[in-house]
């Protein structure tokens, strides 16, 4: 299902007009809007599709836990987040890859099973790990962490 879900979301993000609208409004909303995009419209179905990817991952999670409750699902939105990072997607809006999310998905989950595995920090202390691989990812992102102080001016 994944490998389905990220064939579908590529084709749909670089093969369709919608994709580039979704990236346009990403780059600059007011350009879009400007542009002739109907940028709410755009964001409503971005968020129909989130919704439709969250119902089904429900689908196929909830039956493998056996129940749901109400703090099922909590910070795994920390790791979507370090996932998209990881992968490349700059925060200040533009272009994202899926290939990217899904190998930051990858690398991100690697790094917790091994940190599981090794013992080296607390089970409960996986979402500071996370945290800050978010941190290190947006201070890389910025650009000017190697430069010194008369070229950032």
């Amino acid at each position: 299902m994944f490998i389905v879900v990220a064939i579908l979301g590529w084709l749909l993000l670089n093969r369709t007009a919608f994709g580039r609208y979704c990236t346009a409004i990403g780059s600059n909303e007011a350009v879009a809007k400007y542009s002739a995009i109907k940028v709410d419209r755009v964001k409503t179905m971005t968020y129909v599709i989130q919704g439709l990817c969250v119902s089904l991952a429900t689908i196929i999670y909830v039956p493998r836990l056996g129940s749901a409750s109400s703090s099922t699902g909590v910070l795994w939105e920390l790791e979507a987040i370090a996932a998209v990072i990881i992968g490349g997607t700059v925060l200040k809006g533009g272009y994202g890859r899926i290939g990217g999310t899904i190998l930051g998905a990858l690398i991100l989950t690697t790094i917790g099973n091994i940190l599981n595995f090794t013992d080296l920090i607390s089970n409960y202390l996986n979402g500071t790990m996370q945290g800050l691989i978010i941190i290190i990812a947006v201070w890389l992102q910025r650009g000017d962490w190697g430069k010194s102080k008369a070229q950032k001016t």
